[in-house]
């Protein structure tokens, strides 16, 4: 039994190679997370933001944005994440370095999703992946946000939604912001 294992060993490292750890940076990773401590805030913010641009109670706007942002933040961003990175990684995978200005664009935005791993340069790539993300990120959480809101709402306030929802999204995109920049 030893022998057959030691021959399996040998050939899955034979035909496999090796493995390296420079797999770059899945984005995901990096933004998620915070998105996830950060819910709590951005619904408050939001709420409050609806309630001065909509005639919504304050419970009503919670509970819509609490709704709303769980949806964008647990399901919308990350299969929106997913959908990038998928694209990416089948058309844009290739290393092209970062010797020209073209490059280093290209490496922060057609490449956003799943970071180079070109460490020496990840302090200024990251933030700058970040920003990239954050505007399919913003137009997904408002439009997952706007449609979850629309049951909380009368048919009178319903054409002001989309346009209240998108400003509550700058606002709490605004404080996400602050809280990078902060940290």
């Amino acid at each position: 039994m030893r022998i057959r294992t030691a021959i399996v060993l040998f050939l899955l490292g034979v035909l496999v190679g090796p493995a390296f750890a420079n797999i770059g940076v899945p984005m995901v990773a990096v933004f998620l997370p915070p998105l996830w401590l950060a819910l709590v805030p951005v619904i408050v913010v939001e709420s409050w933001v609806l309630v001065r641009l909509l005639p919504l109670s304050p419970a009503r706007a919670l509970t819509g944005s609490t709704v709303g942002n769980v949806l964008s933040t647990l399901v919308g961003v990350p299969f929106m994440w997913m959908a990038l990175a998928t694209v990416q990684l089948t058309f844009a995978g290739a290393e092209l370095g970062l010797a020209t200005a073209a490059t280093r664009i290209y490496a922060v935005t057609v490449q956003a999703p799943w970071l180079i791993p070109y460490e020496e340069d990840l302090q200024w790539m990251i933030p700058a992946a970040l920003a990239v993300l954050a505007l399919p990120a913003y137009a997904l959480s408002v439009f997952i946000e706007w449609r979850s809101l629309l049951p909380f709402l009368s048919s009178s306030s319903r054409p002001h939604a989309l346009r209240a929802v998108a400003l509550a999204n700058v606002a709490s995109y605004a404080l996400l912001a602050l809280l990078f920049i902060v940290t």
